[in-house]
């Protein structure tokens, strides 16, 4: 998770710099169920942010250590003042309110299809890739990831469908 910016409710200067916290490992969980028996129908995503209380903590201490990058030296000749979170925001409970309006996923949920052991009750698919119940279907992308990998999502899923790839046929 991590904060955007331009954060909704918070001003956009001419000129400026950004040092944008995030967490690329959340312990908060969210969900993905159906809207209804309707194919057609969006399925209904929660990304449950924050919900872990560490998560929260996370980006607090990630927010207080770009502000101590701000405020260093090495940015004084570009630095005018702080926009976000500003300067009214002083305790770690003025931080947390913060984080809270703010906070927001890179857009790289994983864990819908869980791959994990046959006992592992939550495991959607095994290490076959196939999908525990349902004959002749397979899960091959970011879904079957237990958890977020630390980057970006694009090289796992694709050595996902390469492996995925070799699984069918027969190598």
């Amino acid at each position: 998770m991590h904060i955007p910016y331009p954060a909704d409710g918070y001003p956009v200067p001419e000129n400026g710099y950004t040092i944008a916290p995030g967490i690329v490992a959340p312990r908060s969980r969210g969900t993905l169920r159906l809207a209804s028996s309707d194919p057609n129908e969006l399925p209904l995503a929660d990304p449950n942010i924050l919900a872990d209380p560490y998560d929260l903590e996370a980006m607090v201490d990630a927010v207080e250590i770009c502000r101590e990058i701000g405020a260093s030296d090495a940015f004084a000749p570009w630095r005018k003042a702080e926009v976000v979170p500003g300067p009214s925001a002083r305790t770690r409970d003025d931080l947390r309110a913060y984080v809270r309006q703010t906070a927001g996923t890179y857009h790289h949920q994983v864990g819908t299809c869980k791959m994990g052991a046959e006992s592992d009750s939550d495991a959607v698919v095994g290490a076959d890739l196939r999908v525990r119940g349902v004959d002749g279907l397979r899960v091959a992308d970011a879904s079957i990831m237990p958890t977020v990998p630390s980057g970006n999502t694009n090289a796992p899923s694709i050595m996902v469908g390469e492996r995925a790839s070799d699984l069918i046929l027969g190598k």
